[in-house]
């Protein structure tokens, strides 16, 4: 009997660590209809990114905002796609080291950023640290208004490699290069007039994880097609998906982890 009882408690343990570790194989898609939102419709985003997810096969899961600071604080090398233009009062509120989002940010997580400006607002436009609000998590404000009608990207060489479907379009909120060039971070632009870019890679220094400004003020662009981009980004640069359980019954699993 006791030993039924063990057989039964070791699985019990197993069906656990390897439930709890899928939870964590899965990226966070930040939608919370209580929560303002700024020059992007999220009520339209996420549905066209969880259609494209699904047909690549990429696990996620739409969380709130509460949901998102947890998944935060239990996956420090997670993935976050914020859909809605305004960061969530629960990561922040301008308040740099304090703020949940620049330890994550910082410790190794990734976060995908579409819509306004980011960490202009915290919950609604009300709470409007403009432009000192990237200085709170980044140390510097890279972002520059440039529209409408927005400023001509072009797809970079990497770009073309990292987003095959990405074609010309236009940003309002692009990240200047010189900004980031003499403030030492690192990047990866993907689309750029030579001097401003969107999409873009960067991290500052120390900085382990990556900020990607992916469609900031998306006007004339279909969220479908962001959707699609957004996906082949995460495939090709930011995720794998590779899983294995060792004869000991731990799961072991890589997804999430950056391709240094």
């Amino acid at each position: 009997m006791s030993k039924i009882i063990y057989i039964c408690l070791y699985f019990l343990t197993l069906c656990f660590v390897i439930c709890s570790n899928l939870l964590a194989l899965e990226v966070a898609v930040y939608y919370d209809a209580s929560k303002g939102n700024a020059w992007i419709n999220p009520a339209q985003f996420t549905p066209a990114i969880e259609a494209e997810f699904k047909a690549k096969g990429i696990p996620y899961q739409v969380v709130s905002a509460k949901e998102l600071e947890a998944y935060m604080k239990a996956n420090k090398q997670g993935i976050a796609i914020m859909t809605m233009g305004i960061a969530p009062g629960e990561i922040f509120k301008n308040q740099g080291e304090k703020d949940l989002v620049r330890t994550w940010l910082f410790d190794g997580g990734v976060m995908f950023w579409s819509g306004d400006w980011p960490f202009y607002y915290w919950d609604a436009p009300a709470n409007c640290p403009a432009g000192a609000g990237e200085v709170s998590v980044f140390g510097v404000t890279f972002t520059q208004g440039a529209g409408p009608p927005g400023a001509a990207m072009t797809p970079t060489d990497i770009g073309k490699k990292m987003i095959p479907s990405m074609k010309d379009h236009p940003s309002s909120r692009p990240v200047s290069l010189a900004i980031l060039n003499n403030n030492k971070f690192e990047f990866e632009s993907y689309a750029d007039d030579k001097s401003r870019a969107d999409p873009i890679a960067l991290r500052a220094p120390k900085m382990n994880g990556w900020f990607v400004n992916f469609y900031t003020w998306p006007e004339n662009v279909e969220l479908k097609q962001v959707s699609k981009e957004m996906s082949e980004l995460l495939e090709n640069r930011f995720m794998t998906a590779k899983k294995a359980v060792d004869i000991s019954g731990k799961l072991t699993n890589t997804w999430g982890k950056i391709k240094k």
